[in-house]
């Protein structure tokens, strides 16, 4: 019978640049904006056997940070992680539109990723190469775009407000409605080409708006959450 392991939850304290790294945990944390899901790497050396040690003879860990989310999503970044870790063998065009593994699945993984600085200055995860092709993936949750202008986000969250906490809907009903009417144009449309120069909106406003585009796009409650603020899943 195999031993259960306490897994450790580390800070990323890896300088930038490509490493081996063995994926090692998934947990829930708190964070001053909501909970995310940390996933932690422990960087290794090219033999893939050895840890890569500092100065101090401690070994270099690097994270990724994702929303919380229960895996429902197909654009969440979690499954992005997920799809990005799946050997040639477990890889089917069809199935990964399905569904994927649960994360324990890919623990104690090897893989190669990039180690980038982001704007908070601090060192993250950012890209993985893909075990079934060796091509680099980026597993960024950034926005792309692609959603069709005629999406009204108020017909968005009528379509998923079943999925939030009944103690909570009537807060997001309220909320919802005039965080998205501060990003209308005069005649009532939703402003989906975000100009910062035009309405002289500040760097708020901005993530803000990504916000918004980010909950159009997957419709899922945890990024809705993010959005308004409040304990809004059931």
């Amino acid at each position: 019978m195999e031993q259960e392991i306490n897994r450790f939850t580390a800070y990323a304290n890896c300088p930038s640049g490509e490493y081996w790294a063995i994926f090692s945990n998934s947990e829930i944390k708190k964070y001053p904006k909501g909970y995310r899901e940390v996933l932690t790497f422990l960087i290794l050396n090219d033999d893939k056997q050895t840890p890569k040690l500092n100065n101090k003879e401690e070994p270099y860990y690097s994270t990724i940070i994702c929303n919380q989310s229960k895996g429902s999503s197909p654009k969440s970044k979690v499954n992005k992680i997920k799809r990005s870790m799946l050997s040639k063998e477990e890889y089917d065009p069809v199935n990964i539109h399905l569904g994927v593994p649960t994360i324990e699945t890919f623990y104690n993984r090897k893989l190669k990723v990039k180690v980038c600085l982001k704007s908070n200055n601090k060192n993250f995860i950012t890209h993985i190469q893909r075990p079934r092709d060796n091509q680099w993936e980026c597993i960024e949750g950034e926005f792309e775009g692609t959603i069709n202008n005629s999406f009204d986000p108020i017909k968005v969250f009528e379509s998923m407000k079943h999925t939030i906490n009944n103690n909570k809907l009537d807060y997001a009903q309220r909320v919802f409605p005039q965080v998205v009417s501060y990003f209308r144009e005069v005649d009532g449309k939703f402003i989906f080409n975000f100009d910062q120069t035009d309405r002289n909106f500040y760097r708020d406003d901005q993530e803000r708006h990504k916000k918004i585009l980010k909950f159009i796009e997957t419709k899922d409650v945890i990024d809705l959450q993010n959005l308004i603020g409040g304990k809004l899943v059931k």
